[in-house]
């Protein structure tokens, strides 16, 4: 949002709302501005229950946009943290749109999507779900979340394309991986193919680069020792899959991370962090919700039997870890620290 405000691209307000509900809003809000430098967009805080919205979401849940009228033009576009860079393509086709008077798009990079008709030539495709990764003109870059296509994308005609309501799409036919991103749809994929990184006798299984491995584990301190000690172990157990790739490392991480999430999850609750009557603007169930994601891609990935474990996986896993403790864990340093 600070860039988009920065760019002065859009005549419109950009807000970023703290809703904690709580005495610890301010200092989250003060570190996110220190973190993502907001100097453009409005920063702001709910620091009393009595105050906070009785409807929306956490921004990693999809972002509220209005028109010029404060019409609700969407009350939840597509979430950071299944689509990754997509949720931003989202709000910024609305943007274009609604930024010159005209109506939405009918469907928008980001959105979970299905096939109406078979494209020519492929009649059995129809009824596919999948999700949006770019409109040009007359055709959709349709990213398969099902089927024998999953992970793979086609250019097919807009026309053929419907976007899927909220309450049609299950967990299954969602981009749960968020690996999906303009230049294609690998979110189950997860490995390189023969020649890719560029060597001759690249099987597959390109090596991860230790500066990618070290960045992606340099975890910040969450202000509560037993957390930060067990953000160690996991990360300990990470650097040994990608060290071994195989399996049984895998399965070491899924067992470390699993303890980790049961036992941060009892904190959450014991000091009563990020609770909310309206579920979607629980702190608390989002951060649980994306603990559930990330066990389950682990999951899914040990149901292959894949050994060695892709290297593209590992890579996204990583990712995943980080971005969590980065984003969701860092919430609450402060409330418990103050325990």
């Amino acid at each position: 949002m600070n860039s988009w405000a920065a760019e002065a691209k859009y005549d419109c307000n950009f807000l970023c709302i703290c809703v904690l509900g709580d005495r610890s809003a301010y200092g989250l809000c003060k570190d996110m501005s220190s973190q993502m430098k907001l100097t453009h967009c409005v920063n702001a805080f709910v620091s009393s229950p009595s105050d906070m919205p009785t409807y929306g979401q956490l921004g990693c849940q999809g972002f509220i946009v209005l028109d010029k009228e404060h019409n609700v033009v969407s009350d939840a576009t597509s979430p950071f943290m299944q689509v990754r860079g997509l949720a931003f393509a989202h709000v910024e086709a609305l943007l274009d749109s609604v930024c010159c008077g005209l109506p939405p798009p009918q469907l928008c990079p980001g959105e979970s999507a299905e096939l109406v008709d078979g494209p020519a030539g492929a009649p059995q495709l129809k009824g596919s779900r999948g999700i949006c990764v770019k409109i040009e003109r007359d055709s959709v870059d349709f990213g398969f979340m099902d089927g024998p296509l999953r992970g793979k994308m086609m250019k097919v005609p807009l026309g053929i394309v419907r976007r899927v309501l909220e309450d049609e799409e299950n967990t299954e036919g969602a981009c749960s991986q968020g690996a999906c991103n303009s230049g294609g749809c690998d979110a189950c994929s997860s490995s390189c193919k023969p020649g890719d990184c560029g060597k001759d006798d690249c099987n597959g299984q390109c090596p991860i680069d230790f500066d990618f491995v070290e960045q992606s584990l340099d975890l910040a301190s969450v202000k509560v020792p037993s957390m930060d000690a067990e953000h160690a172990e996991c990360a300990a157990a990470m650097r040994a899959l990608v060290k071994d790739m195989s399996t049984t490392a895998l399965q070491a991480v899924l067992k470390c991370l699993s303890d980790h999430f049961a036992h941060e999850e009892a904190l959450l609750e014991e000091f009563n962090f990020g609770a909310h009557i309206n579920e979607r603007l629980s702190a608390r169930k989002s951060h649980v919700d994306d603990h559930g994601r990330i066990l389950d891609k682990v999951r899914k990935q040990l149901a292959i039997v894949s050994t060695p474990v892709p290297s593209a996986f590992v890579q996204e896993l990583l990712q995943d870890f980080h971005e969590h403790t980065s984003r969701y864990d860092i919430q609450y340093a402060d409330h418990l620290a103050e325990q």
